[in-house]
């Protein structure tokens, strides 16, 4: 993958969690990709086959009791994707129960991986970051 997942998407999802992937997205990620918690908020993660064996040897070195809770608790629902022939994607309902997904979702690219929100909590986290402040974090990064 050596393209970076950016951009925002609007796409619809069904009652049964059936849901359009971003083509964009896709032609990065490639024919299949992982779906898994997002671990810092309530999204689900979406990673390349690559981005995804990357995040996992990233969980295997944390010791102890608490890595492999920390592997249970974030691996457990993990589920690997195959579009079918119009680029659908089926979201487990585990999935969809942690990042509270009901009907209106956003799909977006960061970076290394996509991920697939909630369209209020997007909107919530959006609007939780003034430009003041993303300015005063980038402030002293040289683009």
């Amino acid at each position: 993958m050596a393209d970076l997942l950016c951009g925002t998407y609007y796409p619809s999802i069904d009652q049964k969690g059936r849901m359009s992937f971003p083509t964009k997205l896709r032609e990065i990620l490639g024919p299949e990709f992982y779906l898994c918690q997002g671990h810092d908020d309530a999204y689900i993660a979406v990673y390349s086959p690559e981005a995804f064996q990357e995040y996992c040897e990233k969980l295997n070195s944390v010791a102890g009791k608490n890595g492999a809770n920390i592997r249970r608790m974030l691996l457990a629902g993990a589920d690997k994707q195959v579009p079918d022939k119009q680029g659908r994607i089926f979201i487990t309902q585990q999935l969809r129960d942690h990042a509270g997904i009901t009907d209106e979702v956003v799909v977006i690219g960061a970076n290394k991986r996509a991920e697939i929100w909630n369209k209020s909590k997007w909107e919530e986290f959006n609007n939780s970051i003034s430009q003041d402040e993303i300015n005063d974090l980038l402030a002293d990064l040289v683009i």
